[in-house]
């Protein structure tokens, strides 16, 4: 079947005026796109994926399921789930090579948590800590992804790195995320910890005699040491960090 002949499919008993009118395309843009005389722009796709709850993938190539949905009336109302309310636009190379990327337009704010950055470094190095009372700004993030690997959206907080012990895994000026819901420590797992009066990030493991081994990824600058465990306060877990590649 022709992307002509699908998109006709999509139409179904609509009439070109009134399926024209839903995408937004004259009735003579149409019946070029529907035999093939001109191939469809991507905001004439976008509209029949968007309107039609159409899987973009079968419309562009004819594979896989017609709809995204177990909804098989393209014009019944669309479900209230969260994949629902995301443009599930394709991402494809026009026929002059470019590569179109669909934009969210209006982004339902609901679906967002914001997480304030605080105008502050966390140590990776061992310098010392200054808890600033400042918010650089806040970040959203999707909901369904926070409820997954946080304690509480309540609990997150962003900083900044500024050393290299935690290298390669985290680097200076990288973004981590702390979660001070989460401070039972688990073995392995990096950390936001204050120790002899600096904050820094770090590995922990346990060792006898309730003490902890403070371990940095970059071992060959700085080696593991233990500490006794009422000496260590742990703030949180790092459970997520991002980083900003040169660009020059």
């Amino acid at each position: 079947m022709s992307l002509g002949n699908r998109i006709k499919s999509v139409r179904g008993t609509l009439s070109q005026k009134e399926f024209s009118d839903v995408c937004k395309v004259g009735i003579s843009t149409l019946r070029r796109y529907e035999s093939g005389v001109n191939p469809p722009d991507s905001d004439f796709l976008c509209a029949i994926v968007d309107n039609y709850n159409i899987n973009p993938m079968w419309l562009l190539s004819g594979e896989g399921p017609m709809y995204r949905e177990r909804n098989t009336d393209p014009h019944g109302a669309s479900t209230n789930s969260t994949s629902a309310k995301i443009p599930q636009r394709p991402v494809y190379m026009d026929d002059s090579g470019q590569v179109v990327i669909p934009q969210w337009q209006n982004p339902d704010p609901e679906m967002f948590d914001y997480i304030p950055m605080a105008e502050t470094q966390l140590s990776a190095g061992g310098g010392a800590f200054v808890i600033s009372e400042e918010i650089e700004g806040y970040y959203a993030f999707r909901k369904s992804w926070l409820s997954r690997v946080a304690s509480s959206t309540k609990n997150l907080v962003l900083m900044r790195v500024l050393g290299d012990s935690m290298s390669p895994t985290i680097q200076e000026d990288d973004t981590v995320m702390i979660d001070i819901g989460k401070r039972s420590i688990k073995e392995g797992m990096i950390y936001a910890i204050r120790f002899d009066s600096t904050v820094m990030i770090k590995r922990l493991a346990f060792r006898p005699g309730g003490r902890i081994m403070i371990i940095s990824d970059n071992r060959h600058e700085y080696e593991p040491y233990e500490a006794d465990m009422r000496e260590l306060h742990i703030i949180g877990q790092i459970i997520f960090f991002c980083r900003t590649f040169a660009t020059e």
